[in-house]
């Protein structure tokens, strides 16, 4: 197996899983803008960044990819949404489905980890979109609000850390 780790990070939580999975396997990482010679590589393990329904750096990643040279390969979505809620997993399932070239979709394993947010470094744009979802879950009834919607709602301005490093256990799994 020639495996490399590879990942999508906009505020380090996805390089932070990926280099996590790199010190505990020894196989190489590296920022899908730095990916460079991908054809002695059969195995894929990709931590991509989930913002509004894209992961970040896929769809680039997987154009430089032949898929018959791709034995295996395993995303790692890593949003805020927690993989405990079945449809957190759904949603970010969702949106590899719609990067990934049909060739590819059949060879891919899919796993969702949790990041984080720290609001001082967050964009502009972001931190407008992140007002803007919990003034809208703040308008929910309480019945409606979901633990994660809340964690949302109480966290906000602030730093929250989500990140479990025991879920690369499913990954070293898959690995083998």
């Amino acid at each position: 197996m020639n495996a490399i780790i590879l990942y999508g990070s906009r505020y380090g939580t996805a390089q932070r899983y990926a280099q996590a999975l790199a010190d505990q396997t020894g196989l190489p990482v590296r920022p899908f803008q730095q990916a460079g010679d991908l054809t002695v590589y059969d195995t894929f393990v990709y931590f991509g960044s989930l913002y509004a329904g894209k992961i970040l750096g896929l769809s680039k990643t997987l154009s430089a990819l032949n898929p018959e040279q791709v034995d295996r390969l395993l995303v790692a979505t890593v949003g805020l949404a927690d993989p405990k809620v079945p449809e957190s997993v759904a949603t970010a399932r969702s949106s590899l489905d719609k990067q990934v070239p049909p060739a590819l979709l059949e060879k891919t394993h899919h796993v969702h980890l949790r990041g984080c947010i720290d609001y001082e470094v967050l964009t502009l744009k972001h931190r407008l979109m992140m007002k803007g979802l919990v003034s809208y879950l703040k308008k929910q009834p309480p019945e409606k609000q979901t633990r994660e919607n809340r964690e949302i709602i109480d966290t906000y301005g602030q730093k929250a850390d989500f990140v479990d490093l025991s879920r690369l256990d499913q990954i070293l799994a898959w690995l083998g």
